[in-house]
């Protein structure tokens, strides 16, 4: 499976173009523009998949599923979306949690940050959206936001057996392996449990 990463929009948020095996997947399109344009170069996108509803990660979703690709989200986001974009084209599916995508990517239902976020786990790789950063975790002050919620996600996460590069969606990536060590979230969770 080939990453590769472009930073977009007022937010810098990360958009994640996916190789799996043929199937090109972009993960938070967060907006249309000629560099995200640039960045597909020419390469048919099939899906499109948002790990959370808010608007720096979704804008670019409804150019690309014009031309062909499947939207998918977590249907516990719809209103969120509707917030933003209240004229917004149908969904093409929507994520549960287990879910298996291409690339043997599997759904992990990871609310707090929003009611219907969730991360990708692969092979050696996780995208979190905005569930984890490098150091620090997403926000719960926005509408549909919990800490509690976030915690219990957050150790979903931490529970994952293994070392894994962590794509999140604001800043560098960062590894499973560190954030366990070094971030106070998880360092805090985990002396609780």
């Amino acid at each position: 499976m080939r990453v590769e990463t472009i930073c977009l929009g007022e937010l810098a948020t990360n958009c994640y173009l996916v190789d799996a095996g043929g199937t090109n997947m972009i993960i938070d399109p967060a907006q249309s523009c000629d560099a995200l344009t640039s960045f597909i170069a020419g390469r048919h996108i099939d899906l499109v998949i948002n790990t959370h509803g808010h608007f720096d990660h979704i804008g670019g979703d409804w150019d690309l599923q014009n031309a062909g690709a499947q939207l998918l989200i977590h249907k516990a986001d719809l209103s969120l979306v509707d917030r933003f974009y209240p004229d917004h084209p149908p969904f093409d599916r929507y994520l549960n949690d287990g879910d298996l995508l291409p690339g043997g990517l599997r759904v992990m239902h990871t609310p707090g940050h929003s009611p219907g976020s969730v991360v990708l786990v692969g092979d050696g790789l996780i995208f979190v959206g905005d569930l984890l950063f490098a150091g620090s975790i997403g926000r719960t002050d926005f509408p549909g936001g919990s800490m509690g919620e976030m915690n219990k996600s957050l150790a979903r996460l931490v529970a994952i057996p293994g070392d894994y590069t962590v794509y999140p969606g604001h800043g560098p990536a960062t590894s499973l392996s560190r954030e366990r060590r070094a971030n106070p979230y998880l360092r805090n969770l985990m002396v609780r449990e």
